[in-house]
């Protein structure tokens, strides 16, 4: 009785080992990647001499290298463990950092760039979400909304962090300094992490409660090929919500910065921004897990898209009045949607492929997010204004609403207190 207790209470080792451990993970290495580079922005648009969307097509580069290559990580994740390939991902994002330090010319900043897209399908969104899927048969959503506030706190400290090294050291020296972080992950990939609950003598968490007796095992899930995966509806309802999602998020954030400079907002003050728009990711992130696990993920889902939209038409407005008020909501609804969109393809597929699964679902949602903040770029080179690149993002918003009504996943709430407090 004491083993089944600990896997239905907070001593269970998947939230403090697990959770906690991919917590800190995807806190650094998503923070840096799209948080903390942003900061970089004005002294490379200097320093360079190029456009805008000559600069942002080094997140473009870096996503599409993250929707390449993830497939494949995620294959290795199933097949041989998710360790080696999360300690790869820390070691490539170092690498990265420590070469913006001394790099001089455009093509040397896209080569770097991609080594970060190596780091983030390495050690980014789907193999945190694999492990974490991997620990948790009931609440599912909590476990990753959990996990994935990483990604809030990150981005929101990160920029405010790295902009005052810029201003103590130097654009250069800050990037030499940024990155020892990534370094200091290595001994808690290496031991705090477990590639799956068995190893320990344990159920993923909710298992032996659900089980019609106490040594009951759930049935093994079929293994799915990726051309089982590319045949289900449920794929493409789910990649193009997350292509259209990630496209308006990483255009909104990538481009912030810049945005806030034409509205005349100084640096340091530019950077406060960002604390809304990515604490009310983490407020989503965490909001959404519970709220799914009690009502249902499909209408949770639904109502956090809708607060995207909110900011996404509040930033038509082009007015620094409603600008906090814009990045407030769309961070909001960005991190309901960041989880949801998790949890809903581990329901929807199970645990067992799901390296397969989110390397297939990185393919859309990763190019999304390269090719918006680039297009973001492009449109306001074109037209000196971002208000065009915003009609784009509120329209794909409302596309991801309409895919979401056809995930043909059962959204289904709990039946009992006792079951959604299982």
């Amino acid at each position: 009785m004491n083993n089944i207790r600990a896997q239905t209470g907070w001593r269970f080792y998947g939230w403090w080992g697990i959770v906690l451990a991919t917590f800190i993970i995807i806190w650094t290495t998503n923070g840096l990647t799209v948080g903390a580079i942003t900061a970089f922005d004005r002294s490379l648009l200097a320093m360079l001499n190029v456009d805008r969307g000559d600069l942002k097509f080094g997140d473009t580069i870096m996503l599409l290298t993250t929707a390449v290559i993830t497939p494949f990580t995620g294959w290795i994740a199933d097949r041989y463990g998710v360790r080696p390939v999360m300690a790869v991902g820390v070691v490539a994002l170092a690498a990265a950092f420590f070469g913006l330090s001394s790099v001089e010319t455009l093509a040397g900043m896209y080569w770097l760039r991609f080594l970060m897209g190596v780091s983030l399908s390495c050690a980014g969104l789907a193999i945190c979400v694999v492990i974490v899927s991997r620990w948790f048969e009931t609440r599912r959503g909590l476990a990753i909304g959990l996990t994935l506030a990483g990604t809030s706190l990150g981005n929101a400290l990160f920029p405010d962090l790295t902009t005052l090294f810029i201003e103590r050291a130097g654009w250069r020296g800050a990037a030499y300094y940024v990155s020892i972080m990534p370094l200091l992950l290595l001994p808690l990939i290496l031991f705090a992490l477990k590639e799956w609950p068995r190893k320990l003598g344990l159920e993923p968490y909710g298992v032996a409660s659900a089980a019609p007796g106490a040594g009951a095992k759930p049935a093994l899930a079929p293994e799915l090929s990726y051309a089982d995966i590319l045949s289900r509806p449920a794929f493409w309802c789910i990649g193009i919500a997350a292509f259209a999602t990630f496209y308006s998020i990483l255009a909104v954030s990538l481009n912030l910065f810049l945005h806030t400079k034409d509205l005349g907002i100084d640096a340091r003050d530019a950077a406060k921004y960002f604390v809304p728009l990515f604490i009310g990711g983490l407020v989503g992130k965490l909001l959404s897990g519970f709220l799914s696990d009690w009502f249902g993920r499909k209408s949770t889902w639904l109502i956090f898209l809708g607060l995207m939209l909110a900011g996404a038409l509040f930033l038509l407005t082009n007015n620094q009045q409603w600008l906090f008020a814009s990045v407030a909501c769309f961070g909001l609804g960005w991190g309901g949607n960041y989880t949801l969109l998790q949890a809903i393809t581990a329901d929807a597929f199970g645990t067992r492929s799901l390296g397969r699964v989110m390397g297939a679902i990185t393919v859309l949602d990763a190019s999304g997010g390269a090719v918006g903040p680039w297009i973001t770029g492009m449109i306001y080179d074109r037209n000196g204004s971002y208000i065009v690149a915003f009609w784009v993002i509120a329209a794909l918003i409302a596309l991801a609403i309409v895919m979401a009504m056809l995930v043909p996943v059962r959204s289904r709430a709990p039946q009992t207190l006792a079951e959604a407090q299982a």
